[in-house]
């Protein structure tokens, strides 16, 4: 168990790395590994944040006990895929409005986008047995989405305090108590991330990168796959 608390640490090292990182995102590799990142970031510090709170001095003894680890690992990954799926529809959405994308394309880079962070991020047995479900739930949310809607504030950010909410290893009784608190948690550290995304995406050069990506293949480009770095887990 220790091990995956050190391996915890070590990710969050790198992605406080990236966090300060201005570059432009004026390409879809770079959009990808945007995602999957602050995602990953968000979904780890608002759950590891909120048991801290909660259980507090025992916090670590807890860490160390091997029947948590199962109920810790599946909210992890519950957590996550809320978290990806918010932010892919936020940071497309973000990429389309003004016009640069029609809402068809939009929904095809999103789809892309997402499927990329799943692949290159869903692995172990818990993240196996919801690969599927995740996939096949954001298909459904993004064939919905009014895209215009929810690049607006906040508006794309409806699933991952709810699964915060709901999935985190606590009882339920804390679950009922802390549900305002934990829910408000998750839309505050969204916060930085929208502003991040504001300062360095490049909509333009990046709809360009995704009309060469996509030209003359009337399909989905499943074929193109960005790698995230390290094939980092979150």
């Amino acid at each position: 168990m220790l091990e995956k608390i050190f391996s915890a640490i070590s990710f969050l090292r790198r992605t406080f790395r990236t966090r300060f990182d201005n570059s432009p995102i004026s390409n879809i590799d770079r959009l990808v590994e945007f995602i999957h990142t602050r995602a990953a970031y968000v979904a780890q510090t608002s759950l590891y944040g909120y048991l801290k709170t909660r259980m507090g001095r025992e916090y670590v003894s807890i860490f160390k006990d091997e029947k948590f680890a199962p109920s810790l690992n599946g909210a992890k990954w519950a957590i996550y895929a809320a978290c990806l799926s918010d932010l892919t529809v936020f940071a497309v959405a973000s990429v389309a409005k003004g016009g640069r994308l029609p809402p068809d394309t939009a929904t095809d880079l999103a789809l892309y986008c997402h499927a990329a962070c799943v692949s290159s991020t869903f692995t172990g047995e818990i993240a196996d047995s919801i690969r599927s479900d995740a996939l096949k739930n954001f298909r459904s949310r993004s064939n919905k989405v009014l895209w215009p809607n929810v690049a607006v504030g906040a508006n794309a950010f409806t699933e991952s305090p709810r699964a915060l909410a709901e999935s985190s290893p606590v009882s339920d009784e804390f679950k009922e108590l802390d549900r305002d608190i934990v829910m408000n948690s998750v839309r505050f550290r969204w916060n930085d991330v929208r502003n991040q995304l504001g300062r360095r995406l490049d909509g333009n050069s990046l709809c360009e990168d995704w009309r060469s990506v996509t030209q003359g293949n009337p399909q989905f480009p499943v074929s193109r796959s960005p790698e995230v770095p390290g094939g980092q887990q979150p």
